[in-house]
């Protein structure tokens, strides 16, 4: 995750020093310790994260909560969704093949991936979620601690590119604000068509 915040210019050498530094000192993972060193806010890391490795982003506190049933949270365990960052949102069929959906805040730990994947007995879709949704989502599904939004809350509208700014790509990825994620029939969190605000035509994701 370092790695990528530095390439993406987020962060520079020195300030990933001082982080891994932390690191070394705390046990914390990477982006904890730039967050806790005020280099960087939780929403500008999972926004690099997104851009960078092609993730969509969702917002955990919109799902339906009716959704999440007992029989997907087995799927991951309450220790391995505390420690790993992760947690398991639906199984859902995609191109003829089920696959378990996951959020996290760390798409870097490919080695948790195949561990719950190899668990589960299905691949993964993942997405990402900041590190405060996936902790609210753990105090509220896992451990019945009621509808207190994540500490750092954020909207998920704040968290998607808004189609009308300046620096608008069509060949980049774009998602959704999320009300509701089965939306999609594959799943993905990104929007198959979009509108560009600089014509009155909407367009494909495959144009």
């Amino acid at each position: 995750m370092g790695e990528i915040l530095l390439a993406e210019g987020k962060i520079d050498e020195v300030q990933l020093k001082s982080a891994l530094a932390h690191q070394r000192r705390w046990g914390k993972k990477i982006g904890s310790c730039l967050i806790d060193l005020g280099i960087i806010s939780e929403i500008d890391i999972i926004q690099v994260l997104s851009r960078a490795l092609r993730l969509p982003l969702i917002d955990l506190t919109q799902i339906q909560s009716d959704k999440i049933t007992k029989g997907i949270l087995d799927t991951i365990s309450l220790a391995t969704g505390r420690k790993h960052r992760i947690v398991p949102l639906a199984l859902k069929v995609i191109h003829r093949k089920k696959r378990l959906v996951v959020a996290t805040s760390d798409p870097t730990n490919y080695a948790v991936f195949d561990d719950v994947q190899f668990k589960a007995g299905h691949p993964l879709l993942v997405m990402l979620a900041p590190d405060s949704d996936i902790d609210w989502f753990l105090r509220k599904y896992y451990m019945n601690e009621g509808e207190i939004l994540p500490q750092n809350y954020v909207s998920g509208i704040s968290l998607i590119q808004s189609r009308d700014e300046e620096s608008f790509d069509p060949d980049h990825m774009v998602t959704d604000p999320i009300s509701d994620i089965f939306f999609d029939e594959e799943f993905t969190g990104v929007s198959k068509v979009y509108l560009d605000p600089r014509s009155s035509t909407k367009k494909s994701k495959k144009d």
